[in-house]
């Protein structure tokens, strides 16, 4: 079976598209996290119901995560197309007959756009997970801080997933990715707060 796998990822998976994809994932569960709680929390400040927190979290999710696979499979097609434009003029400079060139157009490594969506489809959902059952499962008074514990952690194994390929130190791209997320969050809070004695 592992056999197979591997054999399947050479096949389907070649280097470039597999960075690519990993920037996908990484970035879609980012996106999800950061994101959808600060939804949720926005909707904590305004001081809202509890159906109206989980109809917003999943809304949140599913708009979100349409539009990263959306967004990422444009922006891949648009990379392939280039890349592929690119590559074709550089074969049809060298002697050899179509059969040959088309043989290793297919054998170079070029992205797949499709790859790149699914994968920051599904990294997005995950993400989200986390925050939204903090918030979902949480008395009212324990809202705001366990979503934003929830937040963290998940942000924190983000990181430490995107460390392991990278030169730079795990804890820098931890305190980078819950900076972020402590600043979207209370903005949300912050706004939530304030449209809710508004209304």
């Amino acid at each position: 079976m592992l056999i197979w796998i591997k054999q399947w990822q050479s096949r389907y998976y070649h280097f470039w598209d597999q960075l690519n994809v990993l920037r996908a994932g990484i970035l879609g569960a980012n996106d999800g996290i950061i994101s959808v709680s600060g939804i949720v929390l926005g909707a904590v400040g305004a001081d809202l119901s509890a159906t109206t927190l989980l109809i917003s979290g999943i809304s949140g999710m599913i708009a979100g995560a349409c539009s990263m696979a959306g967004g990422e499979y444009v922006s891949v097609s648009a990379q392939k197309d280039v890349q592929l434009s690119q590559l074709k003029l550089q074969l049809a400079t060298e002697p050899a007959d179509g059969h040959q060139a088309q043989t290793r157009l297919h054998a170079i490594d070029v992205l797949n756009p499709l790859h790149a969506a699914a994968t920051s489809l599904i990294a997005f959902i995950l993400g989200v997970l986390i925050p939204l059952a903090a918030i979902s499962l949480s008395l009212p008074s324990w809202r705001l801080i366990n979503t934003l514990m929830a937040m963290g952690v998940a942000l924190t194994l983000n990181a430490t997933v995107s460390a392991r390929h990278t030169v730079v130190p795990v804890h820098k791209i931890i305190m980078r990715n819950i900076l972020v997320g402590v600043a979207t969050a209370l903005m949300t809070y912050l706004m939530g707060i304030w449209l809710g004695n508004a209304g």
